[in-house]
């Protein structure tokens, strides 16, 4: 069998963490290569203890400046990619080529790393096509569904219904890591999942304001309600395909970025097959000689530049996670989430109404509580499903509602 161990060169280990991170939406669905820190100091360093306490107080400085950098700018991207979708992306109708230049930019970012540090070539060696396939073909297939759904219902709904719809893979994360990997929640967690439903019925039970919804149509109504759908939807299937992968990876250790490029090019592959079969049928139904429509009607630069913040989304997470841990990284998502409160309050002059906030409140509540109140982890969980054949099931990490957008990657030195 075929194994290849992230983040090492050849003949030297190199101490580092790999994260596959899928995200949507702002999903965004992207590995995050996360680059080694050297707290050490080796032959340069200077000889007395004094030299030593400057440099290294150099070094922590350096090191509190990318985390603060690193949560900033997970912040903003969080809070601005649904207004960005919705201003620069809605008129690109071309679903299946949004998906594939998504996809295309993962690759590259994904590549990036893999050539900076040489490690394409051993990568390349180890690579197989079997492993591959049992490591990311279900998950690849289910996250084409899902980005589908994603790009389908975040230029429908506001940013705020968005992100809060979005945060609910938090509980279906958890629900599929208790039944494939046996790993339970505190008590903490599971009021705190409670409150993200709360949240999620409040969202949904509303279609906004009353001045809002008297102007609304019949159409936007229904429009509005297959978006709720189709994001719900997609919460469900990120925590499916994140569970999934992340079982796979337990038992064959792999490097997250040669990952990310599998998945992306089984995504691509997909949206081709689907928007040529589309084309046929058309081209079957359709009798008129009528000019046909261009693939990249409604795009503009600033499309590229839309998707290619929704691509960076994962690298960010990776390297919040690595610098500032799973803990503040919860509070860029809260900063986020108010941050497109104040977007579309402001820009978009999208009135919430009581609802909206108390939504906003609620998910906030339970991102935090959920976050810093962890399981204590056991020695070794059992699914229940499959008590018997997994045996061997180790307990995973207590940051559970991350394993949809960041997996941790250990991998033996």
């Amino acid at each position: 069998m075929s194994r290849s161990t992230a983040g090492t060169s050849a003949g030297t280990p190199r101490n580092q963490c790999d994260h596959l991170s899928k995200t949507t939406d702002a999903d965004a669905d992207l590995t995050a290569p996360l680059l080694d820190h050297s707290y050490s100091i080796m032959a340069d360093a200077p000889s007395s203890s004094d030299g030593i306490q400057d440099v290294s107080k150099v070094d922590d400085e350096a090191y509190t400046l990318k985390a603060i950098t690193f949560l900033v700018l997970l912040t903003c991207q969080i809070g601005i990619q649904p207004a960005l979708m919705k201003w620069y992306a809605k008129d690109a109708t071309n679903i299946s080529l949004r998906i594939v230049v998504v996809s295309l930019l993962k690759i590259a970012i994904s590549l990036a790393p893999l050539l900076v540090h040489g490690d394409w070539r051993p990568e390349l060696k180890q690579w197989s096509v079997r492993v591959a396939l049992r490591t990311t073909a279900l998950p690849a297939l289910i996250y084409t569904v899902q980005d589908y759904l994603i790009q389908t219902s975040i230029v429908v709904l506001d940013g705020v219904t968005f992100n809060v719809l979005n945060q609910t893979k938090i509980i279906w994360t958890a629900v599929f890591v208790y039944l494939m990997l046996g790993k339970k929640q505190s008590t903490i967690q599971v009021l705190a999942l409670v409150v993200l439903v709360a949240s999620a019925v409040v969202i949904a039970a509303t279609h906004g304001s009353s001045s809002r919804h008297d102007l609304s149509t019949h159409a936007d109504d229904l429009l509005r309600a297959a978006g709720l759908t189709r994001a719900m939807l997609a919460a469900v299937l990120s925590a499916l395909a994140g569970t999934i992968i992340q079982r796979a990876l337990q038992k064959e250790a792999r490097n997250a970025n040669v990952v990310t490029i599998e998945l992306s090019v089984i995504n691509i592959f997909c949206c081709f097959w689907s928007y040529s079969a589309s084309e046929v049928f058309l081209a079957v139904e359709d009798d008129s000689e009528a000019a046909p429509i261009s693939m990249w009607q409604g795009w503009t630069v600033m499309t590229f530049v839309t998707l290619l913040v929704q691509a960076l989304g994962g690298v960010l997470v990776g390297f919040v996670i690595k610098y500032s841990g799973n803990v503040k990284k919860s509070f860029a998502v809260v900063g986020g989430l108010l941050f497109t409160a104040v977007l579309e309050s402001v820009v978009n002059k999208t009135e919430f109404g009581l609802s909206g906030y108390v939504a906003t409140i609620l998910v906030t509540l339970s991102t935090v509580l959920y976050t810093q109140y962890p399981s204590v982890a056991t020695v070794e969980a059992v699914s229940p499903l499959k008590k018997a054949k997994d045996d061997d099931v180790a307990a995973d990490s207590s940051d559970v509602d991350d394993i949809s957008k960041v997996k941790r990657l250990l991998s033996p030195v």
